[in-house]
């Protein structure tokens, strides 16, 4: 927006009027962009934010307010008050609906979900993930429903587009909510073809304010596949092929899926009808049959849908990784793509450290996302201290998300363990408490192993360690990572 007004409205003025005008203009920017800072500032001062979320906006829009000024507008709300206000009115809605056939769970937690009686099965990898995911597509009788962060426009994501466009045609009910930034600018033809089909397509949160009066901070980061409201595929991996794909891909980020049949898909569907009717401006009474459906049981697992996001009061995920944190008894690893931690989840890692329970924490040695890599060496440096056992996976980039506690617990999800999947995004998480699922988890995690390298062993390469300058400058802005 900033450019097209620089283009043909102050540079056409500029030569018109003379160079005289330059010099106003310069100053007349300053000038607007220090007041907007103060502005700015007082209203973060008002939200009450954390204070390393605080000093980092701080930083930006007062040293750089002419980039600091359009940032903060366009990503600058946590939780947007109005918005969130709408959006869980919504939520608040589809449970007053589900609540009778929706136990809560006894966890205390808001927005979780326990059941028995599911079947669990692991997608290992990619490959695996796009079959499983292609197949129940096709097998689908009367019901599709997909969300996700990233669809993307390469093979992968127009082979998924034509099997949904087909089930359509065939008098499926196919509904796509795709994120507003994490596919923007990708999927025009998709959405057309879809729609043109007989499908439904939605888009959550327009990526500029200009297009809404919200916050474009504000994303949803779920992966949710609901096919006949009875099976489920959920995990970290986006419907491109970077993540999943037909053949084999040696440059493919190393991550799996999960599918859930039975009872706690009645949770998924919950989710996922909220943020539909949200994001297409539906009324949830819409959906009053799919919201009261609990599928019938369908293997011995016990597993428990937990969902995060600025609708939701609190930070649900975030307690339950805290509480898993701090009660665990022998051992905890951690795989994450991303580690920005806030200092609870940091400070509680230490000390549990030093107690002298193992610790493991399981990182890509170079991720797609430069400026996180540099952010967690901070915490990383001071972890080793504290006897945290860190391991670097060495061939390609590891997108996995998982939790693993004492061989009972295991959290699998869309989340990683940053400031802004714990307390920006919308996510959603599975808990899993039977031995068996958690066994294959772990062994997952195993063949994850053998191709990582400690941590002491990783930074005797200069190369893989950041300038303190940089690391110290990105560590001001990590909050809004």
């Amino acid at each position: 927006m900033w450019s097209w007004i620089q283009q043909y409205i102050v540079d056409p003025l500029i030569k018109l009027m003379g160079g005289g005008l330059v010099f106003v203009w310069t100053n007349f920017t300053t000038v607007l962009g220090f007041v907007l800072a103060l502005l700015i500032i007082r209203r973060v001062l008002t939200e009450k934010r954390n204070p390393s979320n605080f000093f980092a906006w701080f930083f930006i829009v007062v040293f750089f307010p002419l980039i600091g000024v359009p940032l903060y507008f366009m990503f600058g709300g946590r939780k947007s008050r109005k918005f969130a206000k709408i959006k869980k009115q919504v939520a608040l809605s589809a449970e007053a609906i589900a609540e009778q056939s929706l136990p809560k769970s006894g966890s205390g937690l808001q927005d979780s979900f326990a059941r028995e009686g599911n079947h669990f099965e692991l997608l290992p990898d990619g490959q695996v993930a796009f079959e499983r995911l292609c197949r129940e597509i096709d097998q689908a009788e009367h019901t599709i429903h997909i969300a996700t962060y990233i669809l993307g426009k390469d093979a992968t994501g127009q082979a998924i587009v034509d099997r949904l466009a087909q089930r359509a045609r065939d008098g499926v009910t196919v509904r796509l909510l795709l994120d507003s930034l994490g596919s923007w600018n990708k999927t025009r033809a998709a959405r057309f073809k879809l729609r043109r089909a007989g499908g439904q397509v939605a888009m959550f949160m327009p990526v500029l304010p200009i297009q809404s009066k919200t916050s474009s901070n504000l994303r949803n980061h779920r992966k949710i596949a609901i096919f006949d409201n009875y099976r489920a595929i959920t995990g970290g991996q986006n419907l491109d092929g970077r993540f999943m794909g037909a053949t084999e891909d040696p440059e493919r980020f190393v991550d799996f899926s999960i599918v859930t049949q039975g009872p706690a898909v009645a949770m998924l569907t919950r989710t996922f009808l909220a943020d539909w009717a949200f994001a297409h401006k539906d009324s949830p009474a819409d959906f009053e049959a799919l919201l009261r459906y609990i599928p019938k049981e369908a293997g011995n697992s016990t597993t428990e849908i937990i969902t995060s996001g600025p609708d939701v009061e609190n930070d649900p995920l975030w307690e339950q990784i805290i509480r898993v944190i701090q009660e665990f008894k022998q051992n905890l690893t951690i795989i994450t793509p991303y580690f920005i931690p806030d200092d609870v989840i940091f400070q509680s890692l230490i000390v549990k450290a030093h107690t002298g329970r193992r610790i493991r924490l399981v990182l890509p040695l170079k991720s797609n996302q430069r400026l996180t890599d540099i952010a967690r060496y901070q915490y990383l440096r001071k972890l080793d201290q504290a006897g945290v056992d860190i391991q670097f996976y060495t061939p390609r980039m590891m997108h996995g998300k998982l939790l693993l506690a004492d061989g009972k617990l295991a959290i699998t999800g869309s989340a990683n363990i940053d400031m802004r999947s714990l307390f920006v995004n919308f996510e959603v998480a599975q808990i899993h408490y039977t031995p068996s699922d958690i066994q294959q988890l772990s062994d997952w995690s195993d063949r994850l192993l053998q191709d990582c390298i400690p941590y002491k062993e990783a930074i005797k390469d200069p190369n893989i360690l950041p300038s303190r300058t940089a690391e110290s400058l990105v560590h001001l802005i990590s909050p809004l990572l």
